[in-house]
């Protein structure tokens, strides 16, 4: 019997979108548009043989919309601007932004961009005109997807020149740049409608459900967990952040979506009911969540039970939601480890370890693996942003009649008998819990003033105008996004943590503005809101 191959590539990004200001405060959305979202859906229509899932948060959707709309990022503004014209605040900030790659693989293909790079710290004094001209240009380039640097003529173009750009240039460079935004959702519609491709939701602001439900189920996810020293506990947050996202998503793809990535795989009980009640038919999560609440392990030397590889139905009375569970293995093997080893190499052993799942598990009935993992960060570190190996493993997947890929409605709709699972521990996927937003005393300061701005709207909501409310409410879902909380602590060190800081705490400045209009700033800034 053939081995069914569930992949999910899941697509997101924060929300960076600044209406204060007019722009979005990072780049990442632009820069993850011209190098994967479009370069994905292309590459996967080569192989029409091999079916996927696709994974979209409502918050990167309606931040594409918004490019899509003219608006555009502080990068995107310094790099348009004439270089002649750049002051020396400008000048300053390009050396400080212009510089952030994920990955020295960037250097092989532009030994200019190095060249720069590697004088970075006398940039201020020794740059010349040209110098930035140059660097303007280049930090726009690395973004583009090699199947774009390829085909596209004036890209190649510029690719080829390698230096010595002139301002017409960047013209070209942008033009590229917004004809990507238009082909995006477009290519995956086509995939969608060809029934190569299911597309799934997450909740709109890419929220942490259980944590909205009561921060307290931190406790019981498997990890000793000091939690803040309030109780977050606001769990219609977390249903309208579901509700909303899949509205959102069925504007954008013209249907309903049947499956839901809850955000970093995070779910608990009352999730899933929540879930099940708003129409969601399916979601997935990591393996720790089902060996922690089946209490068993992965086995010896690595060994996945089968129970990994079936489909489960959480619920009772007759209702009940399908839950996935992710094979970490494998799963991570693509995202931190086969950028290592050499293309070939990688396809070959993600063969191998599918035969080897295959053969250990009994003859008598269909068995799913489920792969899924992060669609756009992973590919900086392999080469040709991960050209060569995702060709490869395609191809391998469509000539091998021994595996068969699948989306999970599809392979639902062909397999009506599901394991029941009768509990679910709360976590995620990431080592099963929720350390990765929760119990660090900077996730947990966090917490404590979220909640300050969260009880604070609950009290006086209902004596607010319709569009106050709104507005305010909009915010809380906003600075309720996991990223804010990921990015405190030590366990995620990034050079833009101040950025997050800060814009984390702006939103709930903000918040509180329109909860206190006509007070004055002073009480705004004075109830916890500095950073420890």
């Amino acid at each position: 019997m053939p081995l069914f191959v569930h992949i999910l590539w899941h697509m997101h990004q924060p929300w960076y979108w600044d209406e204060r200001s007019g722009r979005f405060i990072l780049p990442w959305v632009r820069t993850h548009a011209t190098k994967d979202y479009l370069f994905m859906g292309r590459l996967l229509e080569r192989f029409p043989s091999v079916q996927v899932t696709f994974n979209f948060t409502p918050s990167l959707l309606k931040q594409i919309e918004l490019y899509l709309a003219g608006k555009k990022d502080r990068v995107m503004e310094l790099a348009e601007k004439p270089v002649l014209s750049l002051t020396e605040e400008e000048k300053r900030e390009i050396c400080d932004l212009f510089f952030l790659v994920s990955s020295p693989l960037v250097f092989a293909s532009w030994p200019r961009y190095r060249e720069l790079w590697e004088r970075r710290s006398e940039a201020l004094s020794s740059f010349t005109s040209q110098d930035f001209l140059d660097l303007q240009v280049l930090y726009q380039l690395i973004w583009f997807d090699p199947l774009l640097l390829q085909e596209d003529g004036d890209l190649r173009r510029l690719h080829e020149k390698g230096r010595n750009y002139g301002e017409e240039d960047k013209t070209l460079v942008f033009e590229v740049t917004m004809r990507v935004f238009r082909e995006i959702l477009p290519q995956y519609r086509k995939l969608l409608a060809e029934g190569q491709i299911e597309v799934t939701f997450s909740p709109f602001y890419h929220p942490i459900l259980p944590l909205l439900v009561d921060t307290s189920l931190a406790q019981g996810s498997g990890e000793p967990t000091p939690v803040p020293g309030v109780r977050y506990a606001f769990p219609q947050d977390a249903r309208e952040q579901i509700r909303r996202g899949r509205e959102y998503a069925r504007e954008v793809w013209g249907q309903e979506l049947c499956g839901m990535w809850p955000s970093e795989g995070s779910v608990s009980e009352e999730v899933l009911w929540m879930a099940q009640e708003e129409g969601v038919r399916w979601v997935a999560t990591g393996e720790e969540v089902l060996f922690r609440s089946l209490q068993q392990g992965r086995g010896e030397n690595g060994k996945a039970p089968e129970v990994l590889y079936r489909p489960h139905c959480f619920g009772k009375d007759g209702r009940g939601i399908v839950v996935l569970f992710r094979d970490r293995v494998l799963s991570d093997a693509i995202g931190f480890e086969y950028h290592r080893l050499s293309p070939q190499d990688a396809v070959e052993d993600f063969v191998r370890r599918l035969w080897y799942i295959r053969k250990s598990l009994p003859q008598s009935r269909d068995y799913v693996v489920n792969i899924i993992l992060d669609g756009e960060n992973a590919w900086e570190y392999y080469r040709d942003n991960g050209l060569p190996f995702l060709t490869g493993l395609y191809e391998a997947l469509s000539e091998a009649r021994e595996f068969v890929t699948t989306t999970p409605s599809k392979y639902l709709q062909e397999h009506q008998e599901v394991s029941v699972l009768e509990r679910l521990l709360p976590g995620s996927w990431i080592f099963g819990s929720f350390s990765s937003w929760i119990g660090h005393p900077e996730k947990n300061w966090a917490w404590e003033r979220l909640f300050e701005v969260r009880q604070e709207f609950e009290e006086v909501k209902d004596r607010l105008s319709p569009s106050v409310r709104e507005r305010a409410y909009e915010l809380i879902l906003q600075a309720e996004g996991s990223d804010w909380f990921w990015w405190l602590g030590e366990d995620h060190p990034s050079p833009q943590k101040r950025v997050f800081v800060a814009y984390f705490l702006g939103l709930l400045e903000e918040v509180r503005g329109l909860l206190h209009a006509g007070r004055g700033s002073e009480e705004q800034c004075t109830r916890g809101t500095l950073w420890p």
